[in-house]
């Protein structure tokens, strides 16, 4: 089969939980289809192309001031946060969804040339488009051709979580939503097959208007060998949160926790440490600087060093789709806390294999709960070990895509014949 990619991830080097469950999907695919993917611009195409030699790669100038959380929250740090002096409070809300989301514009330079280039050499059996920013390019691709669109993340249940985060409610905000929402159903409705990551978004977007026949669901792949640590775990009184501040949902949810939480969590326990992994500004280390006993600890490229006797916290508000981190968290026998919806879409639990919290003061008490009984650190240890059975492997996932495929093949066929 041939196939065209679209995706706004470049998934290389793999140094987070998206990279990675899009580059092991890729590497899958490409073993049984002949596969051309359009990617951003990147220093690292020449190292991709070396690794994926039978893969055609095209790529696309992204705005200046490269868009590193969606796709406009680039321009609004390019517009506002070089020039003038913002508070803390300003700067992330600006850098909401809410605040800089907009499916109208075009913000790519040279995206659709590079399309079309493909899309008139008339060889694609069928096009894969990922994330909604994208979405726009199935008004570009034949109509005899099988579309398939890939939501990694609902964009307007995203900007109704940060909606709920902020003390001023706004009407304002709810027209954003709705309009998004309006324009979100509406170009997914365009394509074949729309593809949730979760059950839970599946069943969001059947119930706001997308035909439940176009409906999908298939995990990205991870990666889920169990390392050799932590068996048995022994607690070094450390928590540890896995992402970069680019994702918006990270810098709120490492800003919710060390604001409500940490020096209630420290009072209880104090010589408790937090490991903040991942690449973070200095201005936004910045703004914490005031907690003691917090470390940015950057990238770190062996995470068995900084996981052993370590205890995951997932304190996300805000998402939807799959979160990573969990699972990595799981496979290096670490206990996790999170809240709803970063556990979301996920075989995780409260009190069976992990803690689930979502108020400050649930939060505290399941971190002070697990930091101070070693034997509940290993009964969720040992309980979470049983999703790592899950079919989360690449040859399950590249099996749930491949008969997506198929579907979407014999349903254009069926059509093709009616006319």
């Amino acid at each position: 089969m041939n196939v065209l990619l679209a995706t706004l991830v470049f998934p290389y080097p793999i140094n987070d939980g998206g990279k990675s469950g899009t580059f092991r999907m890729v590497d899958a695919l490409r073993e049984d289809h002949n596969v051309t993917i359009i990617l951003p611009e990147s220093n690292f195409v020449k190292e991709l192309q070396d690794l994926w030699p039978d893969v055609n790669i095209r790529t696309f100038k992204l705005p200046q001031g490269k868009p590193q959380d969606g796709l406009v929250v680039g321009l609004v740090r390019q517009l506002f946060g070089r020039k003038l002096k913002f508070t803390k409070a300003q700067i992330m809300e600006r850098e909401m969804q809410l605040n800089a989301s907009n499916l109208m514009n075009y913000y790519f330079e040279d995206l659709i040339s590079v399309f079309q280039s493909e899309i008139l050499l008339g060889i694609f059996d069928l096009v894969q488009i990922d994330f909604i920013d994208l979405a726009p390019l199935v008004h570009f691709i034949p109509k005899d051709i099988p579309k398939i669109f890939v939501h990694h993340e609902l964009r307007y249940k995203r900007m109704m979580l940060e909606k709920a985060t902020l003390l001023d409610q706004k009407a304002e905000d709810d027209w954003k939503i709705y309009n998004t929402k309006v324009m979100e159903i509406g170009l997914i409705n365009h394509f074949d097959k729309v593809v949730c990551l979760t059950e839970i978004d599946k069943q969001i977007l059947l119930a706001d208007g997308v035909p439940s026949e176009k409906l999908e669901v298939s995990p990205l792949p991870m990666i889920m060998s169990e390392h050799e640590i932590n068996t048995p775990f022994v607690s070094k009184n450390r928590l540890i949160f896995l992402g970069p501040d680019q994702h918006y949902p990270n810098l709120d949810g490492i800003d919710w926790f060390l604001s409500n939480c940490w020096s209630e969590i420290q009072r209880l326990n104090p010589n408790v440490q937090l490991s903040v992994v991942g690449r973070w500004s200095e201005e936004k280390k910045k703004w914490f600087e005031e907690y003691t006993n917090v470390r940015f600890e950057g990238f770190v490229p062996d995470l068995a060093t900084i996981m052993e006797g370590s205890i995951m916290i997932v304190p996300l508000r805000i998402g939807s789709g799959m979160r990573m981190k969990i699972l990595e968290g799981v496979s290096y026998h670490v206990p996790v806390i999170s809240t709803s919806v970063g556990a979301e879409g996920l075989p995780m639990t409260n009190d069976v294999n992990c803690k689930i919290a979502d108020t400050p003061e649930d939060f505290i008490l399941a971190t002070h709960q697990i930091l101070n009984n070693p034997e509940l650190q290993n009964t969720f240890i040992q309980k979470a070990s049983e999703v790592l059975n899950q079919d989360y492997s690449s040859l399950e996932c590249v099996k749930k895509r491949e008969n997506i495929y198929r579907r979407a093949l014999m349903q254009a066929a069926s059509l093709k014949n009616l006319h």
